[in-house]
């Protein structure tokens, strides 16, 4: 799966919502896209010094996971 889309929400503050889209053996096997949301909570890894997010169900995403590495270079964008 490859990220597509992230967009921040508008009402609730460092919630950002990424869009997955499949690969074309991903399609073949009829995945579908699927958007997911993760939480920033402000804080930073001590190793890696990017930012610590948490998805819905509350697990936190590994420092280093290209997921952060991505919201983290949206964050960063301008």
């Amino acid at each position: 799966m490859k990220i597509t889309n992230i967009k921040t929400s508008e009402d609730k503050y460092n919630v950002y919502f990424v869009t997955f889209e499949p690969n074309w053996l991903e399609r073949l096997f009829g995945v579908k896209p699927r958007e997911e949301r993760f939480k920033d909570t402000g804080s930073t890894y001590t190793f890696g010094g990017g930012h610590v997010y948490y998805d819905i169900e509350g697990y936190q995403l590994d420092n280093g996971s290209y997921i952060g590495k991505t919201i983290d270079a949206f964050r960063r964008k301008w």
